[in-house]
């Protein structure tokens, strides 16, 4: 299974992104949008990185204005994370893995005073980005990010904004990838901070895991971010299958390393006795 979802989440990653080659590592790039969670490699199965690989690998996203960084399912390449940490990478963090099929999805009905809508006009659109962008502490949309998520709707990405019924103000909003092989992400999952606590974060990633079951996925999944997302995506019938590695790279410790390592003289080698 973990080969399945490193192969869809790097299909994902590549739609509508730049997509280049470094060793084993497959680099996408947003052109619009600087953003870590929107530029990042994925590793080859069993990548084994050589030092050129690592330099290749820097060298494609600093070239581009980016910051080198991966998402991947670290059980399926171990030798890259050691690697890449002796490089100056440091772990930005570990998620759980969580999954749900259709027989242990648990619909979540929609608070009272609440709407879920699929977004159709500019302004719809940009209402649910602003909403996921104020949530994950983000720069406001720009007139690129509306016109590269109408795109994805139109190749199958589904879409939810979640708005106040009497004033029609904006409360959140969230997606689920296009379904490939069966399989669907959800993800950007927000809530406006003056709407938390409503019960809309259950109620958005049930009705978007609904709607990728509907659109013919056998399987979802999703990354909490803590604790708290955690137990609400569980009530939606996810559960823990594994975890997700992320790694970014930080200059200033790689040079750190370079410099260490040209300190330290090379170990004298053994003589046994004569």
């Amino acid at each position: 299974m973990s080969r399945r979802l490193q192969d869809y989440m790097l299909a994902s990653a590549k739609s509508g992104r730049e997509v280049v080659q470094a060793g084993p590592f497959t680099v996408t790039i947003t052109e619009h949008d600087p953003n870590v969670y929107l530029n990042y490699a994925v590793p080859a199965p069993g990548a084994d990185p050589a030092p050129a690989d690592v330099e290749a690998l820097i060298s494609a996203f600093t070239s581009r204005g980016r910051t080198p960084r991966l998402e991947y399912l670290p059980g399926l390449a171990p030798a890259v994370e050691p690697v890449l940490l002796a490089a100056g990478f440091t772990v930005a963090d570990r998620l759980p893995l969580m999954e749900c099929g259709p027989d242990t999805a648990t619909e979540q009905p929609v608070p009272a005073g609440f709407e879920l809508v699929t977004p159709t006009t500019d302004e719809e659109i940009e209402a649910m980005l602003a909403a996921q962008h104020e949530a994950f502490g983000e720069a406001p949309p720009t007139a690129a990010h509306v016109t590269a998520t109408r795109a994805k709707a139109a190749s199958g990405q589904i879409q939810l904004l979640a708005r106040e019924t009497a004033t029609g103000e904006t409360a959140g909003g969230g997606i689920a990838v296009a379904v490939r092989d069966g399989i669907s992400e959800v993800a950007g999952i927000a809530v406006r901070p003056r709407y938390e606590r409503r019960g809309l974060g259950a109620t958005l990633t049930s009705h978007l895991t609904g709607a990728a079951f509907a659109a013919g996925a056998t399987l979802a999944f999703l990354t909490p971010a803590g604790e708290p997302q955690e137990r609400v995506y569980g009530r939606v019938g996810y559960r823990r299958a594994g975890e997700v590695l992320f790694l970014s790279y930080s200059a200033a410790r790689g040079v750190a390393l370079r410099r260490e390592r040209r300190r330290t003289p090379p170990r004298e080698a053994s003589h046994s006795a004569a």
